[in-house]
């Protein structure tokens, strides 16, 4: 496997510039209930404790939101009015990551304790559900200044929120098969993670612009964005180191996941049959993940996916040359795309 897994890249000024207007927003949309259902909330994004003390720890990167913002900012436009957008991505990710943890079983994210682990199954479903409706509630307050751009937003995150829907449905059918082909799992990745990525910055960019033939661009620009995340994630998910990601090294293998190291292990003779047997074990054992560790190092899973993530990478750099950003948005998206290419978290 690359280097490059080990690797611990600096949080790219996109992700931490709107940090403080974007932390405000969500506290605003969350914090003003009372009731211990939101307590549960304010603990799933890392502001509190199990008990509702507050608490400063490991967040997420905010990346879909920061993207959001930046693209506006970028093109001229007012950061206010896509704030509401920003927020609702972020809270419909949250939503995505509280119902993902329960079908997969993770009992760690951020190096603590899921919702689920913690609450158990019922009261963490009904906590994501309340955190989706909040993400309606935070688009119902855009700005009505401009109704089409209004419409047109509302649009965008409910489509995208539906395509997320059917991609987690997919990548659940997918577990434990053995006839994934690569097109099919990339069919998958596009809809799981790449509808929220591409639909960030393309609200960004309709608010930003105004629509139009930018809005598309950058459509594009996060549908190759949405690759590029999820391939890292895979990588991560199956070489990442534990102090960094917050998960078991081939945390991915002991789920039996089909990612795209293992899909592309399965094409290679003479392993697909003996990655196959493995899968279909009723308990994948330390011993096995050391197994197919082996096989995917042999077929140099690694290379070929980093492979993937720097050829989108570059496909994104040409992207950005031509689409209106100033000398120093172009710079400051360039680090964006390159945080993404190595990150370990």
């Amino acid at each position: 496997m690359a280097d490059n897994v080990h690797l611990k890249p600096e949080l790219p000024l996109v992700l931490s510039r709107y940090k403080d207007v974007l932390d405000l927003a969500l506290k605003d949309a969350i914090s003003d209930r009372r009731i211990f259902l939101y307590d549960m909330l304010r603990y799933c994004m890392g502001w509190s404790d199990a008990y509702g003390a507050p608490l400063e720890t490991k967040k997420g990167k905010g990346i879909r939101p920061s993207l959001c913002l930046f693209t506006c900012d970028a093109l001229g436009g007012d950061i206010e009015k896509a704030l509401p957008a920003a927020v609702a991505l972020e809270l419909i990710h949250n939503f995505s990551l509280i119902h993902d943890e329960i079908q997969d079983s993770d009992e760690i994210r951020h190096h603590r304790p899921t919702l689920w682990n913690v609450w158990g199954i019922p009261k963490a479903l009904v906590a994501g559900n309340v955190m989706r409706v909040l993400a309606d509630k935070s688009m119902s307050t855009m700005p009505s200044d401009h109704s089409k751009l209004l419409t047109v937003s509302s649009s965008i995150v409910s489509e995208a929120c539906l395509e997320m829907i059917e991609g987690q449905y997919m990548d659940i059918s997918f577990e434990g098969g053995d006839g994934i082909s690569v097109d099919q799992y990339m069919k998958m990745i596009s809809h799981k993670t790449g509808a929220l990525l591409r639909s960030s910055v393309h609200i960004g960019a309709v608010i930003g612009s105004r629509g139009g033939r930018v809005a598309d661009i950058f459509r594009e620009i996060g549908i190759k964005l949405g690759f590029m995340f999820q391939i890292r994630d895979d990588i991560l998910g199956t070489w990442g180191e534990t102090t960094s990601t917050g998960k078991p090294v081939g945390s991915d293998i002991r789920r039996k996941k089909n990612t795209l190291p293992i899909i592309h292990a399965r094409e290679t003779q003479p392993y697909q049959e003996e990655i196959s047997e493995l899968y279909s074990l009723e308990f994948i054992e330390d011993h096995h993940v050391d197994r197919v560790l082996d096989i995917l190092d042999a077929t140099k899973a690694g290379h070929y996916c980093q492979g993937l993530v720097e050829d989108y990478a570059l496909e994104v750099s040409k992207d950005i040359q031509n689409i209106g950003f100033s000398k120093n948005s172009r710079e400051e998206f360039q680090a964006l795309v390159s945080f993404l290419v190595d990150r370990s978290f």
